[in-house]
């Protein structure tokens, strides 16, 4: 009787072991079932996050296609503006290096423009019409319809204030605006026929009178980027429009957009 009541003792040891295994057994399904409805909850969430970066990224590209489609509309805003701009300024040119007093700039429109005709402009329509380009030279009250300093907007009191000598040592130059675009093609034409200044003047670092076209500031901004680039040789302008060289070519290579920039101009 004794070996089965330690039998039935170890039976029921056994049951309880089981009991206690099944138990774990449910607590383990338990959290794994808890734990695949926690992934699967992950994985919608995970769905849900990666439709919302598609949807932003859909966005973003909608947006840079949007924000490349306004820059080009301000491109040709701005080019179509700059060249309504130099035409305007078609029969304009800016001369350097012409030094005068206060009065001859501030007030008398005659002085400054029969310094600058009898300077610059005289001289080259004469030869001008020496070449036969055009057929006669006009008087100052016919060649030039306007005529005044290009100064920036602090300039004048400045160089007042600071007397007739400063107002002469760095000139800025002189807007001239010719009556017709002929005549402004032949004074660019000419204008290395104009004479020198007078003795005193190239004494004190004046050499020669500078004559070119008034560019607008966009143009003439380019203008001084290219002619700073290594990778140019020559830059000009001619009727408004940029034109330069490469070292070592002398082929003349036209500028298409004065907003493009250098690097799209030049190229590596």
């Amino acid at each position: 009787m004794s070996g089965d009541s330690d039998k039935l003792d170890s039976i029921l040891e056994k049951l309880r072991k089981l009991d206690s295994v099944e138990s774990k057994i449910d607590n383990l399904a338990t959290q794994f079932n808890t734990l695949t409805t926690t992934v699967n909850t992950l994985k919608t969430d995970v769905k849900s996050n990666t439709d919302d970066i598609a949807a932003v990224r859909r966005e973003l590209g909608s947006a840079k296609e949007e924000m490349e489609s306004y820059k080009k509309e301000v491109k040709s805003l701005k080019t179509a503006h700059n060249t309504r701009e130099q035409r305007l300024r078609a029969c304009t040119l800016r001369i350097f290096n012409v030094p005068c007093s206060i009065g001859e700039w501030q007030d008398n429109f005659k002085n400054l423009a029969t310094k600058i005709y009898d300077r610059v402009i005289r001289p080259a329509l004469t030869a001008a019409k020496a070449a036969g380009d055009i057929g006669i030279v006009p008087q100052y009250q016919n060649a030039i319809k306007s005529c005044f300093r290009a100064f920036s907007q602090r300039e004048p009191k400045t160089r007042e204030a600071a007397g007739p000598s400063a107002a002469s040592s760095s000139p800025p130059p002189v807007i001239v605006r010719l009556t017709t675009t002929t005549l402004k093609w032949a004074v660019m034409k000419h204008r290395r026929g104009v004479p020198l200044p007078p003795d005193a003047e190239r004494d004190a670092g004046f050499r020669r009178y500078v004559v070119v076209e008034d560019l607008t500031p966009d143009s003439h901004r380019l203008l001084k980027q290219l002619q700073a680039d290594t990778r140019t040789e020559k830059v000009w302008s001619a009727g408004g429009q940029i034109f330069f060289t490469r070292p070592g070519s002398a082929g003349a290579i036209k500028v298409k957009n004065v907003f493009d920039s250098v690097e799209s101009i030049l190229g590596s």
